[in-house]
């Protein structure tokens, strides 16, 4: 997956230079090729992150540099119904074994009246239900397991260990993701407005004789040449959309976005050549108009909730290196290393249901007015919560976005 968003990423850029520069044949070679063909060697956000060291970029987590230590549970899998067997299964027995249980599993479902006017609603003028709202939960593809299960992962050992207030933080953590999730939406249609301009004024590449000599000055120059700046500007800018988006997304998110800028750069590359093909004189209508707009998040329902215990590997901890085998390689001193002290990290994931809707433009000059459209999406936020390497506060990121395949929203 992820040399698949490499190839398209550098695909695409070849193509959006070569359509440029009016290189209509170099444009559709690129495109037909980039299954089987890398010029450099693009890295991910948690290793550009990790290289850079900056105080004022997010420092990546173990499982941000090793995605295996930290596997997702995508709707449908194996993995994901077994969780939900075993979760299901032991918070039942839970309830029918302590009332103490009971207690504490009423209290996660009991609406809060005291709070009611703190969520986003934007003037429904609904009540805030508690943490688990089983009327939306017993909807999901998993049912009343789906309630059990929430209730298991929120009673985990690990959050009592780390002095997590469970009922305090995720409460805050609701009444603010609607708010959050809009603004994301918002600075995502931003950047790829932002993209597109930068996409139009790529440089023509240069066939002059001055050719690179190596393959490693070739990708270099490339590099330079294709390779979108995206945290140099954020590291610059601070009022960047990079620097907004870097400051609320992890690792993962930020590599989502990298991916669809890709696919937006890749698509419409080839919506300009289907529109050359058909005819030459119609004008190559591929901008960003239909982009959303106004975008408005309702109705944000706890999903569930993952916390884990990771601890680092050696992929990510610093003591072993590519170069471990190269007897000309310089000395390095592994305490200057990231996580060279090896302390587990306690990762907090919860995953968030939400009904978005927004407006698109068009650009039909009989019926200019704004369409509206709704879909039902789901959001998964992080924190460390325990031996977090960018201080003990605790920081929320948007590490995914999806449509609620639980729900049939596919």
């Amino acid at each position: 997956m992820q040399r698949s968003r490499l190839i398209l990423q550098n695909a695409a850029s070849k193509a959006a230079a070569a359509k440029a520069a009016g290189e209509s044949a170099a444009a559709v070679n690129h495109l037909l090729g980039f299954h089987n063909k890398l010029s450099f060697d693009e890295k991910t956000a948690a290793q550009i992150l990790s290289s850079r060291n900056s105080p004022s970029l997010y420092k990546p987590l173990y499982h941000h540099l090793d995605p295996m230590l930290l596997k997702p549970r995508e709707p449908g899998s194996f993995s994901y119904l077994l969780h939900h067997l075993q979760s299901s299964l032991s918070g039942f027995y839970s309830i029918c074994t302590s009332q103490q249980s009971r207690d504490e599993f009423l209290h996660l479902t009991a609406r809060n009246d005291d709070d009611r006017n703190d969520n986003n609603n934007h003037g429904d003028g609904e009540e805030n239900t508690g943490i688990i709202n089983t009327f939306v939960l017993n909807q999901s593809d998993m049912g009343f397991m789906k309630v059990m299960t929430l209730y298991q992962d929120l009673s985990s050992p690990l959050l009592e260990e780390t002095n997590f207030d469970t009922d305090l933080e995720v409460r805050q953590f609701l009444t603010g993701c609607s708010f959050a999730l809009e603004q994301f939406h918002t600075i995502q249609a931003d950047y790829l407005k932002n993209l597109e301009a930068t996409l139009d004024t790529l440089d023509t590449p240069d066939n002059s004789e001055d050719e690179p000599n190596t393959e490693e000055d070739a990708a270099e120059k490339e590099e330079k040449q294709f390779q979108y700046k995206f945290f140099d500007i954020a590291e610059s800018d601070p009022e960047s959309t990079e620097s907004a988006l870097t400051s609320m997304l992890s690792p993962e998110g930020l590599d989502r976005i990298f991916f669809d800028s890709a696919m937006y750069s890749f698509v419409k590359n080839m919506s300009g050549q289907m529109v050359e093909g058909a005819d030459s004189t119609t004008e190559n209508h591929t901008s960003l108009a239909e982009l959303p707009s106004d975008p408005k998040v309702m109705h944000a329902c706890l999903l569930s909730a993952r916390v884990e215990e990771i601890e680092a590997s050696g992929k990510n901890d610093g003591r072993h290196n590519a170069e471990d085998n190269d007897p000309d390689a310089p000395l390095e001193d592994e305490s200057l290393q990231p996580f060279a002290d090896r302390k587990a990290q306690t990762v907090l994931q919860l995953e968030v249901l939400y009904d978005l809707s927004f407006l698109t433009n068009t650009d039909d000059s009989n019926n200019n007015n704004n369409k509206s459209f709704k879909s039902v999406n789901v959001a998964k936020f992080e924190t460390c919560i325990n031996n977090n390497p960018n201080g003990d506060e605790l920081q929320w990121r948007l590490c995914s976005w999806r449509p609620a395949k639980e729900f049939g929203h596919l």
